[in-house]
């Protein structure tokens, strides 16, 4: 039998990135960062944190590296626009604003280039060292409205307030009423991954938001220019239209140019963050709402706002194309119509050319007659024709002149039929 070489490559693609196992209690603190430093940088930075932790540097080239030490266990993988640090911890977190990212070190922390675009802090802890009551929890979210639900068929409770504190950092309790050290790992892994595709979703929507004073221009001009269709008389009122439609579609395409990844982006991340909410598997608390019903409450209305930008742009599109289609008809039409009146223009000319041509043919007949006689008269003239015959010169050149001229008639028609037949 023949593997396929890449046969063994696929399957180890599906088990990359795994959930960490989390033994409960623990503090999780995690950051994803917009626009981090090439891979190389990253990788070179972790190198130096692994060498002086004693853990085992990363391999050149990675695109996650999982590591733990005594105190701390750290998690760092790279996508296509952002890296994400997420530190685990048994130890109750010393420093408030950064969790268990403190443990890493302030220098090294100042050393991670981009922009934090989602930062969380995730507390596991078992029911007995929970908060008890729904304002000892309030307190835990300094007061802000509770979301919160039962996940993993009711083996745990989630709490959150989905709002970002003093610190910046967004926090949520976990906490446990039946979960494994396996199910706490999946449940932090698809909180970090919904709070994270979350924000690269919304990203798009500030983008959204300023494109939509210029799509409606832009649909207000072409509906405008639909209406100077109606209104067209001549070629250059035409032209001049197709002009104002090339400039339409120029910008539209632009604005679809300058905006087709992120949009596209947004998709993906919306779909990733429903496909997380699913997996939570969540049931509601009464008077609580759960993680779904805040997303589809604000979260999704945001993404349709970017959804229908994309659409209004594509159908501006469309309707530049179908305008187009419309103005070059009518160009058609009208161009069809100069050509039938230039054949007409060209038959009427070609009518004119053969009344020129027989009338030239009639004058040129006249002459060669005129110019035949000529010479018969320069003969006749020298001969001695009263001597032999009873009548003189004059009577000869006057009998040939219609002989001639009925000659030459005969001769020109000849000429003009066998042309007429090659043709």
């Amino acid at each position: 039998m023949q593997f396929h070489t890449l046969k063994d490559a696929l399957i180890d693609e599906l088990h990359t990135r795994p959930f960490p196992v989390i033994s409960l209690p623990a503090q999780v603190s995690s950051i994803a960062v917009l626009n981090p430093a090439p891979v190389e940088t990253e990788i070179e930075r972790l190198t130096d944190l692994a060498n002086s932790w004693g853990m085992p540097a990363p391999q050149k080239g990675a695109s996650c590296f999982y590591q733990s030490c005594d105190r701390f266990n750290i998690r760092w993988e790279r996508h296509n626009e952002f890296s994400t640090y997420t530190v685990i911890s048994r130890d109750s977190a010393k420093d408030k604003e950064q969790g268990s990212l403190a443990l890493l070190g302030s220098d090294w922390l100042q050393s991670v280039s981009g922009e934090i675009i989602s930062a969380n802090h995730i507390e596991l802890l078992p029911l007995a060292e929970a908060p008890s009551g729904r304002e000892a929890l309030r307190g835990y979210f300094d007061g802000e409205r509770l979301i919160g639900s039962k996940i993993y068929d009711g083996n745990a409770t989630v709490w959150t307030s989905m709002r970002s504190h003093s610190d910046g950092f967004t926090k949520t309790l976990v906490i446990d009423e039946g979960i494994n050290a396996s199910q706490a790992g999946r449940a932090v892994r698809n909180l970090l991954e919904i709070f994270t595709y979350r924000s690269m979703t919304l990203l798009a929507l500030p983008t959204a938001k300023s494109l939509l004073p210029e799509v409606s221009t832009l649909e207000r001009r072409l509906s405008e220019t639909s209406e100077k269709l109606k209104q067209l008389k001549t070629m250059e009122d035409e032209q001049n239209l197709m002009a104002e439609l090339i400039s339409e579609a120029t910008q539209v395409e632009k604005l679809i140019a300058d905006h087709s990844f992120r949009f596209s982006a947004t998709e993906a991340y919306f779909n990733l963050t429903q496909t997380r909410l699913d997996m939570l598997r969540e049931e509601k608390i009464p008077t609580i709402r759960t993680l779904k019903q805040f997303h589809v409450r604000r979260f999704i209305p945001a993404y349709n706002t970017c959804v229908s930008v994309v659409k209004r742009k594509q159908n501006l599109s469309q309707r530049i194309g179908r305008t187009s289609e419309l103005l070059h008809s009518r160009l058609q039409l009208s161009l069809e119509d100069q050509n039938q009146r230039l054949l007409a223009s060209m038959n009427n000319r070609s009518k004119l050319q053969l009344r020129l041509q027989q009338t030239v043919e009639g004058l040129s007949v006249v002459a060669i007659t005129y110019y035949s006689m000529s010479l018969i008269k320069l003969m006749v003239d020298p001969l001695p024709l009263e001597t032999y015959l009873p009548f003189g010169d004059a009577l000869v050149v006057a009998v040939t002149t219609p002989l001639v001229f009925i000659a030459t008639l005969l001769l020109v028609r000849r000429i003009r039929k066998k042309l007429g037949d090659s043709e």
